[in-house]
């Protein structure tokens, strides 16, 4: 499924960098291969963002920049044009200087992606609220706790 609704159309981004961005997240979420899970690119992700996380919006204009120059620099072509093994390389080049770079847009990415009902399909979870109808737990089941069990002590003993 792709529609100009999930890079989105009213002016955020740029035609380059919103090709970028659906590049970008691709990489964050990709498809699976069987077609039940949509690629971060395929939700709506600049919609989120605008909605949720407005602020961010800068930074993300000016990241989605400097992958295209440095794509450029590197392959003379955009960075939406690239391999997926090039892309990576881009990617990777500016997270060794910078190790958060694009960190906040995988944050997004992922609140963004699991709030999709197509995702939620796909993982076999009702797509609703959790409140107020809940979800079923089974009472006195404490089988529940034996993986924060095998963790061990988290904290240190106070005086």
């Amino acid at each position: 499924m792709t529609s100009d609704r999930i890079i989105g159309s009213d002016g955020a981004l740029a035609a380059a960098q919103r090709e970028t961005l659906r590049a970008v997240l691709d990489m964050i979420i990709p498809a699976s291969g069987d077609g039940r899970f949509p690629s971060a690119a395929d939700v709506y992700v600049l919609d989120h963002i605008r909605e949720s996380a407005s602020h961010l919006l800068p930074a993300l204009r000016e990241d989605l920049g400097r992958l295209d120059r440095l794509a450029v620099e590197r392959s003379g072509s955009a960075f939406a044009r690239l391999t997926d093994s090039d892309r990576a390389r881009v990617v990777e080049e500016i997270r060794r200087a910078e190790p958060g770079f694009l960190k906040y847009l995988a944050l997004q990415a992922a609140t963004c992606y699991y709030q999709d009902d197509r995702v939620l399909h796909a993982l076999g979870v009702e797509p609703r609220p959790p409140f107020p109808k809940g979800y079923e737990v089974a009472s006195g089941d404490l089988s529940l706790l034996d993986p924060v069990r095998k963790r061990g002590k988290l904290y240190r003993d106070t005086p």
